[in-house]
């Protein structure tokens, strides 16, 4: 069904400044359904007053607002329990990435800039009104403050009065610094924080602003350091010179306030673009590797399984007359059906947990009988490496989570244990609980050490040093899993030892 043929009534708050364009959206809108109601306003703090008394199921809004913009809307929106649910679109004239990403902290349905056709609007209204409402990230507003990045601008010039002038045009806007000559110039460049913007003087005694600007270019730690001269207007072939060295534009003296605002503004919006830039790189670097680890690891979660039950089935299938061979294979298939169901449960699982997605509903559940079911799922690797399993928790302790969640948790450390295992055959699965205690903390142990080149990194994700072919998703599962259920793990090895893994739940 879409949201044309929904006889149910929808009621909209449309929130944008300008009567025309309100006007427009508004029209658009009222084709979602047969019976909408668009309740309009023209400023945030009147549009958060609506929300308090209207029943609202979709919420457009434009940015830039009066009183109250429209991320302090959204954020108001989604930290609010009545009104976390309901899909926000943001509309905005600019495209500026660094709204965008706030704004999808901040748990935006849609971003649409403008101007936009009524069909790209009804389009990506029906979207957000069909896809789940994604949560505000934990601190967006605190995050997106910390991430502002504050443009740190290095005024040289041997005359202590030229940069008293230009430090006052420029303080209330960026952070400021200074140098009266070349050399201490090149260490405060050479130094964290490095200054974005360097205002450089042409005529210094010493060394003057050329020499300084060959200096910067020529190092790859300063390279990037934008360089704007200061000069009188005769020194125009040093001006050129500068710029074929690699500094970006010229300011005249005696400095024109304006024009320095101006130009000094230009050339950081260029500087932040960059910033971006590179982080925007560096993130599509690390989803192009997040998603080689991702195919690494269906290939060996998913397809090989499937490999297994292939070759099976048909050794199933000329056995059909040995009945004691076929039950072999017939385990064989139903064990590899397992094991992919639960990596596909657990992808999906930790997918809504990443995301911040997953409803947890917790019950009390028996640990014996729990552990029992997980070792006859891994009884074809505990028979084919004939390994002995101690499992001394008693019949009588229960765990406060969800069976599904503990039974993957279980499996996944168990499972590790026992392929980790190579020197006396043994996993023992132990339990320690005090009389009135909030936690229950079973123990898995094996008589061999984590590699030491990962026991810093031994829960997290994707890290597979010395576990042969497999993925690395384990441990980091395990974890997830208990964090999401309220407990936690820690473990402890060294050689004489061997590996204690300890689970630590909440009592029933």
């Amino acid at each position: 069904m879409t949201w044309s043929d929904n006889p149910q009534p929808i009621t909209i708050l449309l929130v944008e400044p300008h009567e025309s364009i309100r006007s427009m959206i508004a029209s658009t809108a009222k084709k979602l359904a047969a019976n909408v109601t668009v309740v309009q306003s023209s400023n945030g703090v009147d549009a958060r007053e609506k929300l308090t008394y209207n029943d609202v199921q979709l919420i457009i809004s434009e940015w830039q607002l009066p009183k109250l913009d429209g991320i302090s809307l959204l954020q108001y929106v989604r930290s609010t329990p009545r009104t976390a649910q309901i899909p926000f679109v943001m509309t905005s004239a600019t495209i500026d990435q660094g709204n965008v990403m706030q704004a999808i902290q901040s748990g935006v349905s849609e971003y649409i800039v403008k101007p936009f056709s009524s069909q790209i609007l009804l389009s990506r209204l029906q979207r957000a009104l069909s896809k789940p409402v994604r949560p505000m990230k934990a601190n967006a507003t605190e995050q997106a403050a910390q991430s502002e990045h504050v443009t740190q601008v290095l005024v040289v010039d041997d005359v202590a009065d030229n940069i008293k002038v230009i430090s006052d045009i420029l303080r209330k806007d960026y952070k400021v610094k200074a140098a009266l000559n070349g050399k201490k110039a090149l260490q405060i460049c050479a130094m964290d924080p490095q200054p974005d913007l360097v205002l450089l003087d042409i005529m210094m005694p010493d060394m003057d602003g050329i020499e300084v600007c060959k200096r910067l270019k020529a190092d790859p730690n300063t390279q990037h350091i934008t360089v704007i001269f200061l000069s009188a207007l005769e020194q125009t072939e040093h001006i050129v010179k500068g710029l074929e060295l690699g500094a970006v534009d010229y300011i005249t003296k005696p400095a024109n306030p304006s024009i320095v605002r101006s130009r000094v503004k230009a050339h950081c919006r260029a500087i932040d673009s960059n910033r971006l830039m590179r982080s925007q790189i560096d993130t599509m670097m690390e989803n192009a590797k997040l998603r080689d680890q991702f195919d690494t690891v269906n290939q060996q979660e998913v397809i090989n399984p499937i490999k297994e039950i292939q070759t099976a089935s048909h050794q199933l299938s000329d056995n059909l007359n040995n009945p004691s061979k076929a039950q072999q294979y017939l385990d064989f298939i139903q064990q590899n059906c397992q094991q992919l169901q639960l990596h596909l449960d657990n992808m999906q699982t930790l997918q809504k947990i990443e995301r911040d997605e997953y409803v947890f509903e917790p019950s009390p559940h028996a640990l014996h009988e729990l552990l029992e079911k997980v070792l006859m799922g891994l009884s074809h690797i505990i028979s084919e490496h004939q390994i002995n399993i101690a499992n001394t928790v008693p019949n009588n302790l229960h765990v406060k989570g969800e069976q599904q969640l503990l039974f993957a948790l279980f499996t996944h450390l168990i499972q590790n244990a026992l392929e980790a295992t190579s020197r006396d055959k043994k996993v023992s699965i132990s339990i320690q609980s005090e009389n009135n205690a909030q936690f229950h903390t079973i123990t898995i142990q094996n008589p061999d050490p984590i590699a030491k080149q990962i026991r810093n990194q031994f829960f997290d994700k994707f890290v597979s040093y010395g576990k042969g072919t497999r993925s690395g998703l384990g441990t980091y599962t395990a974890k997830v899993l208990a964090e999401q259920q309220k407990g936690y793990i820690e473990y402890r090895s060294d050689e004489q030892i061997g590996t204690s893994v300890f689970v630590n739940l909440p009592t029933a």
